[in-house]
């Protein structure tokens, strides 16, 4: 009965590793994904200021990085929590491999 147990559990265990692997994955995802983006938005500020210096419309041009500095504000908030995120998945893995390490003892 014991090793049925013991079958049952690291099975579900090893499911649970597998989840987190996905999820794990789809936040480097994301971050990768913002990390580009913020990127893109850098340079759009910097060829926005750019232009400014050159003259060209200032009112419409603040406007446009301000909104840039926004939104890469909040880009770098998400990618804090998707920091947070990524530890407390691997602490979640490190525990189960624990666990999985103890059942096979």
């Amino acid at each position: 009965m014991i090793a049925f147990h013991e079958t049952v559990d690291e099975r579900r265990f090893r499911r649970l590793a597998r989840l987190l692997e996905g999820i794990r994955s789809e936040i480097e995802r994301e971050s990768a994904e913002l990390q580009s983006s913020g990127e893109r938005m850098e340079q759009c500020a910097a060829f926005s200021l750019e232009a400014m210096d050159n003259g060209e419309d200032s009112k419409r041009l603040s406007a446009k990085i301000d909104a840039l500095a926004r939104t890469l504000a909040m880009n770098r908030v998400r990618q804090a929590s998707l920091k947070e995120q990524i530890v407390l998945v691997d602490g979640a893995r490190a525990g189960l491999s624990r666990i999985l390490d103890s059942h096979r003892a």
